[in-house]
């Protein structure tokens, strides 16, 4: 389990406690009742159907955030780090889960009881209040994330698919050569093609002279166009 000055430095990436002081996190984590948990590589965090009433902040390790349709056939929809946030939706609105978690190692995550703040206690105190700005922003980024990918999913050829997440892998890194997190059958389950469609896609851009790649590592060669990064106003 972290260190409080790593926690501190990991939960100042996300949205939710931005521009707080150290002091007002930790109020603000005893507020809403936080508590740790550590789980191993391959365990469930949460199962489709599942209600959920906390916030999950990602400190260390990786999720895989998955929904299995009626044939069986298990769809990526997100890829999560440290720093990120699960469960805004389902916790701040009482909806049950539609998707499940699963971590891909060792993974460490804050639970924040957001519930309770919302609906049992009323707001007054200024870091409370704050915590709740930072919270409806993260809410709407989230909202966001998801209409995108949905508007990905139904409008795009498998080319512009991938162009659109390695060009978004290319900003992350800041540079043409870079790893990606996922396998082969996990980026096509997240891109929501067939994989034997997108390896041959990905061959036909090599081909062309667009990109270079040996299992997660890629180059991005300059005939690759890449898709300009959309700044979010809240970061």
């Amino acid at each position: 389990m972290m260190h409080q000055e790593e926690l501190l430095s990991v939960l100042k990436r996300g949205l939710l406690f931005r521009n707080m002081e150290d002091g007002e996190i930790l109020e603000a984590l005893e507020a809403i009742e936080s508590h740790r948990r550590t789980y191993p590589k391959r365990a469930l965090v949460m199962r489709d159907g599942d209600l959920m009433s906390q916030v999950g902040v990602i400190l260390s390790g990786n999720l895989h955030l998955f929904h299995i349709d009626a044939n069986g056939n298990s769809n990526l929809m997100e890829e999560l780090g440290a720093g990120e946030s699960i469960g805004l939706l389902n916790a701040i609105g009482g909806y049950r889960l539609h998707i499940s978690a699963e971590t891909t190692q060792e993974t460490e995550i804050l639970f924040l009881n957001v519930s309770q703040l919302l609906r049992n206690n009323v707001l007054t105190a200024p870091v409370q209040i704050r915590f709740l700005q930072n919270l409806t922003l993260a809410v709407a980024q989230q909202a966001h994330r998801l209409t995108r990918k949905l508007e990905d999913s139904i409008r795009r050829s498998t080319r512009e698919r991938l162009q659109d997440y390695l060009s978004d892998q290319y900003h992350k890194a800041g540079s043409r050569t870079f790893s990606i997190p996922l396998n082969r059958q996990d980026l096509a389950d997240f891109l929501f093609v067939d994989r034997s469609a997108m390896s041959n896609e990905l061959c036909k851009m090599r081909d062309e002279g667009l990109l270079k790649f040996d299992k997660s590592k890629f180059e991005l060669l300059i005939e690759m166009p890449i898709t300009q990064e959309e700044p979010d106003p809240n970061q």
